[in-house]
């Protein structure tokens, strides 16, 4: 483990920059909580419990060998306590037991990136599916000690349902219905938080003949993603579905 550095962390559908470097290092991640008001379709709102302010939560990018420092932080003006299990974590619950965080404090634990790949991460505080069910989710990569083939883009997808208690598209705030979340009856299943969030102006852009990387990820709770690429595929991508 050679020096230290703070980890970039980005909301999707941006992904922090490659790592360059040739050796591992101590990475300091700091990742929020923040129970957050955002729209999740047209004159539709919903207080999304999230790792970073948005859903998914925050893309966190290592290298396969490094130390991380993880602090949990869970904002003041939340409700709930909530933690995080890291499937990138080799231990208990990938950090969820270290890492259980009230209201109004932090947390820190460590762990070594032991193997290289693309694994969620999520909220484990009881009941599980309610607090992924609310947004709770989001990736990490690992990546090898080579690193990874260039690309021109790379772009952050990960989708997840909404249990609302009015139906789809009925407007106003709607609250959680865990009635429909036992049932697997989602009026929302949508890709990073919300209907129509990757298209118009918030749409992938890319030219004839650049290399696209897409990082794709499942939050859930309950359904499974049959992401469909249409056009061309070069390399396997790392995926893990959940």
């Amino acid at each position: 483990i050679v020096g230290e550095e703070v980890a970039v962390l980005t909301h999707a559908p941006n992904v922090p920059p490659p790592i360059t470097r040739k050796h591992a290092t101590k990475v300091i991640v700091n990742l929020e909580v923040r129970e957050v008001m955002h729209r999740l379709a047209d004159g539709v709102e919903y207080v999304f419990w999230t790792f970073g302010g948005e859903v998914p939560g925050m893309f966190i990018r290592v290298r396969e060998g490094d130390l991380i420092e993880f602090h949990l932080h869970n904002h003041q003006d939340n409700k709930m306590p909530h933690n995080i299990d890291l499937h990138a974590v080799t231990g208990p619950g990938g950090g969820a037991t270290s890492s259980f965080t009230a209201p109004g404090h932090s947390s820190q634990f460590s762990f070594k990136a032991l193997n290289p790949g693309l694994f969620a991460y999520h909220c484990a505080t009881a009941p599980v599916g309610m607090h992924v069910g609310n947004g709770m989710y989001g990736l990490i990569l690992v990546e090898p000690n080579g690193g990874l083939p260039p690309a021109d883009h790379e772009y952050y997808l990960m989708q997840g349902e909404f249990y609302t208690t009015g139906k789809y598209g009925e407007p106003g705030l709607q609250g959680f219905d865990m009635d429909k979340a036992i049932d697997e009856r989602p009026p929302y299943v949508v890709f990073n938080g919300a209907v129509g969030s990757l298209v118009g102006d918030k749409a992938l852009t890319a030219k004839v003949g650049d290399r696209i990387r897409l990082f794709v990820g499942d939050g859930g709770p309950n359904l499974t993603s049959s992401f469909h690429v249409i056009g061309e595929i070069f390399d396997t991508v790392y995926q893990e579905a959940g």
